[in-house]
This record gives structure tokens, sequence and C-alpha cells, in this order.
């Protein structure tokens, strides 16, 4: 494992959970396909919800935040971070290694809760395959949706400018190098039953429908 990386060998368990990425671009419908996988019992660890709990007042993250940008709060944040290269580092280093050192510990529980057994868990998050810490999982589902459609619901839920829409999609990975990455596809170009539909598909095939 390359440092920076997640392990998914429990120290609770003799046992390493079956960790699998869940990424997907922006508004590509990847927190929707999460909420299906719970749906079915599998565990699922939200990134953004840990970045969430971070920032929020009492957080570990908040009071860096609010001495770095003079807030915590996200759509400020983002707005200036992806116009200023440097604010994004600066952000990603103090977001980065908490959100780490969380989602360990979620795992680490998880685990805990299931001695003696090699249990699938989700682990949902944005930039996996920009960062390359999807290399050190068991595989990585991609919710694939094309770029117009993502950009189109960007700017429909969070009230982005169209020029702050693109630069968003731009920094992160393209179709392509995703879809290169993963090793499944869900389709998420139809209804929200079809995502449904391939989310229990996909656990059919694993094994994993109770």
């Amino acid at each position: 494992m390359r440092k920076g990386q997640l392990s998914t060998r429990s120290t609770h368990s003799k046992n390493p959970v079956e960790l699998w990425g869940l990424t997907g671009g922006v508004a590509s419908g990847k927190s929707a396909a999460a909420g299906f996988f719970a749906e079915f019992g599998i565990p699922v660890i939200d990134a953004d919800q840990i970045v969430r709990e971070l920032s929020a007042p009492g957080g570990a993250a908040h009071k860096l935040l609010v001495e770095r940008f003079g807030t915590a709060e996200r759509k400020e944040i983002r707005e200036l971070v992806f116009q200023d290269p440097a604010a994004r580092k600066d952000l990603e280093a103090i977001i980065h290694p908490l959100v780490q050192a969380e989602t360990l510990n979620r795992i680490q529980l998880l685990a805990g809760f299931h001695p003696g057994k090699r249990i699938p868990v989700i682990y949902e998050a944005a930039l996996l395959v920009e960062t390359g810490r999807y290399q050190s999982m068991d595989g990585l589902i991609v919710v694939d949706c094309p770029r117009e459609v993502r950009k189109a619901r960007l700017i429909a839920r969070s009230g982005h400018s169209p020029e702050l829409a693109e630069q968003i999609l731009n920094s992160q990975a393209s179709e392509e190098e995703r879809r290169a990455a993963a090793t499944y596809l869900l389709q998420n170009s139809g209804s929200l039953e079809q995502l449904r539909e391939g989310v229990k598909r996909f656990i059919s095939e694993r094994g994993w429908l109770k």
C-alpha cells in the first residue's frame, strides 16, 4: 500500500473488509447510487459527509479552515479554491489527512462489528481516480454520466455560474480516465429507478444481496 492510500485491513479483525470505491464526476449521481447500496444493506462510508462533519463548528478542520480562508462555508471555499490553485493545495493539506484518519477508523469499526467475516464496504468519494486512492481498494465502481448532463445538474442544484461549473468539471478526471480506472461502470443517463436496478444487479453479481 502506498502512503496516503486506504488499507482494507482492520486492526479490530483478523479478516479484511472488501472495500470498493464508488466515484463519478460531479453531479453524476454517485450519492444516489450510494443511497441504493445502503438500501440493500451494504455499509457506505461517505467521504463528503466526513468533510462536512470535520468542517462544522467543533469539527477538527473548522478552526484551521477559518484561519486559512476566513470561513468554513463550503460554497465560499469551493469558489475560492477553483480560482486559486495555491488555496486548493492548502485546502487539501488541511482536509485530506483528517478524512483519511476518520475513514480508517470507520472501516475498523465496521470490521469490528462483524468479527470473522469479510464484509463488503462502499467508500463514496469524488476524487478517487485523481488521487490514485482507488488502487489500494478491492475494486472501483464508477457512476458514468455524460458531461453536459452533469454540468446542467450542477448549475441547477448549486446555483453556480456556467463558467464556475466548467472550472469544476475541468478540475476533475475526464470521463475517459474514470472509465479506464473502473472495475465496474454504473450507467446513470436514465432514471433513478434504472440506477437502482444497476446497483442491485452489481450487488447480486458480487453475491452480496441478502
